[in-house]
């Protein structure tokens, strides 16, 4: 292994033996360059039609979006059931309205995407209903 793939994937003694002494917590397993190849070429794939969703929003427009369960079993299958994590790392409220017996409300979500070996992404995301 190169020393940029060592530094990369954390070297090949990364994961402890079974009944070893050592323990790692989420977050701290390194990927083996197998892995890491294999996520790479599945994060390559273009999504096909059948996983698109569409309904109608306000002002009559049609949206387009992925299903949670969809996008929870794409996930599953890159970086295996227990490979990734999510939480929702701040929440907001931005504003709560009653207009003619209906309540509007906005939100605002930071939600943060984290993978074994510690790696994330976090994002924002809104809504008003």
């Amino acid at each position: 292994m190169s020393g940029t793939e060592e530094a990369i994937l954390g070297g090949r003694d990364s994961h402890p033996a079974a009944g070893g002494g050592s323990v790692l917590c989420f977050g701290q397993c390194q990927y083996t360059a197998e892995e890491y190849q294999a996520i790479q070429k599945a994060l390559r794939q273009r999504l096909g039609p059948e996983y698109i969703s569409s309904r109608m929003a306000g002002g009559g427009q049609k949206v387009c979006y992925i299903e949670g369960h969809r996008v929870i079993n794409l996930a599953n299958e890159m970086f295996g059931y227990n490979g990734w994590a999510h939480s929702i790392t701040q929440q907001n409220v931005d504003f709560v309205d009653l207009n003619n017996g209906k309540f509007y409300v906005g939100v605002c979500a930071f939600v943060r995407v984290q993978l074994k070996d510690g790696s994330y992404h976090e994002d924002v995301g809104y809504g008003v209903s």
